[in-house]
């Protein structure tokens, strides 16, 4: 009987510390950090050397103030029918309100966190300075959720694997 109790006591033990291996919310891949607050129902990560700015409605991260080519993520509340490109079309319109010289955008379609969605690359004109971005977003449990890369065209290729790195590494609690 001791013998049974003992190897069943092993057997629980094997089984939590094999739990334990798996990814974690707090196991960030190797040279990033954990970027996105306890409030928020999504996990990204950043690059290490990175500047986080956590708030209660998005995560934001820029390089340096030399560069400050950023990533953030946000959540917008969706209406019943919306789509990603139904989204676009009024994100986009409110942007080249605001903005000169607003490129045409291009679309592919893409996935964040594991969802169908898309992405746009494009680019605009504020008080005389270009900035170039690259959203991707996708339409999950009643909002619209994106990824926003901002950059000046002299840092624009600069970090482009690091978007891949932070997309590809989203998730959603």
């Amino acid at each position: 009987m001791k013998k049974i109790a003992f190897i069943l006591a092993a057997a629980v033990a094997a089984a939590a510390l094999l739990a334990g291996c798996g990814k974690q919310e707090g196991d960030a891949p190797k040279g990033m950090k954990l970027a996105s607050s306890d409030s928020v129902d999504y996990v990204m990560y950043v690059p290490e050397d990175w500047r986080v700015d956590q708030s209660e409605l998005y995560t934001s991260a820029f390089y340096s103030s030399a560069d400050a080519t950023s990533i953030s993520a946000s959540a917008y509340g969706a209406a019943v029918d919306e789509t990603v490109d139904t989204w676009w079309d009024g994100f986009y319109k409110s942007f080249c309100s605001l903005y000169t010289d607003c490129s045409e955008p291009v679309r592919e379609d893409a996935k964040l966190g594991g969802v169908d969605g898309a992405r746009f690359e494009f680019s605009g004109v504020l008080n005389g300075q270009e900035y170039n971005y690259i959203m991707v977003a996708c339409v999950r449990g009643g909002y619209v959720y994106y990824i926003t890369y901002t950059s000046t065209p002299d840092f624009y290729e600069s970090h482009l694997d690091t978007l891949g790195e932070v997309i590809d590494n989203f998730s959603f609690r």
